[in-house]
């Protein structure tokens, strides 16, 4: 049997959702599927913003001037109230959204990926283990060779962990996929404009195979090990996590997740 047939298949959502909480995640893994598909505000808001990105970019780029974000993001906008911490943040988080994705697609009118939101799949030897990794945007680059390409994801809001999961993730999957690394990761938060950019290269990659080793060896543990880690950082979305009130009973002996 060949490695590939006997390879963990690993999805870039598990990964997140390890990385957002360990004992979630862990929880998670014997769940009934309802308790699987339940998912907070930032989630529904990101279902939101793909839906957007997405219809900017197959839209014909001589009709791009006229695309409305409110509306479309109206049109994919969730009326789960009750997800969002109050109504007063139900409310301006869309307009904030909108506010946001205005700028950041607008610049990019003349645009045209070459991928767009399509899922992909290979099989790294360093880790054993099938990656699949959705891809937002992947863009050609104007400089340089004519195979240079740049990896764009466009998230709701900064969060660390997972802007260095997906900077690790990316690289380490590009350079088994394509064979090349991308000449620039670019992760573009919404709510806050703030550009993030890695320029990836073999000395980096390194690095991100190191962190992606970690991270796969996490994950069988965590499963294993339910009620055992804990994030080491509480976080908004913990307050309306199914599994907080068991997560912060006194006399649980519990490891503080690892942050990588």
């Amino acid at each position: 049997m060949s490695a590939e047939a006997k390879a963990m298949v690993i999805e870039d959502y598990m990964l997140e959702e390890l990385l957002r909480c360990p004992y979630r995640y862990a929880k998670r893994q014997g769940a009934a599927p309802s308790a699987k598909a339940d998912v907070n505000w930032m989630q529904l808001a990101q279902l939101a913003v793909s839906h957007v990105v997405n219809a900017f970019f197959t839209t014909p780029e001589e009709e791009r001037a006229r695309f409305s974000i409110p509306d479309m993001l109206e049109r994919w906008w969730t009326n789960k109230v009750a997800k969002f911490e109050s109504a007063e943040h139900y409310w301006s988080i869309k307009q904030r959204l909108i506010d946001g994705l205005s700028p950041l697609l607008m610049e990019e009118a003349s645009s045209n990926p070459i991928i767009l939101f399509e899922q992909h799949q290979a099989f790294v030897p360093e880790l054993q283990a099938e990656l699949m990794q959705i891809f937002q945007v992947v863009l050609g680059s104007e400089e340089g060779e004519p195979s240079d390409y740049i990896v764009r994801k466009y998230i709701v809001d900064e969060d660390e962990d997972m802007i260095t999961l997906f900077q690790h993730l990316t690289a380490v999957f590009c350079s088994s996929a394509f064979g090349r690394l991308p000449v620039r990761i670019e992760v573009l938060p919404v709510l806050s404009s703030n550009r993030r950019v890695l320029y990836p290269t073999e000395e980096t990659l390194e690095r991100s195979m190191d962190y992606m080793k970690l991270a796969v060896s996490l994950m069988p543990e965590a499963s294993s090990s339910a009620g055992q880690q804990r994030k080491a950082h509480g976080s908004a979305e913990c307050r309306r996590c199914p599994f907080l009130e068991e997560c912060l009973r006194p006399g649980d002996e519990a490891t503080e997740a690892i942050m990588m």
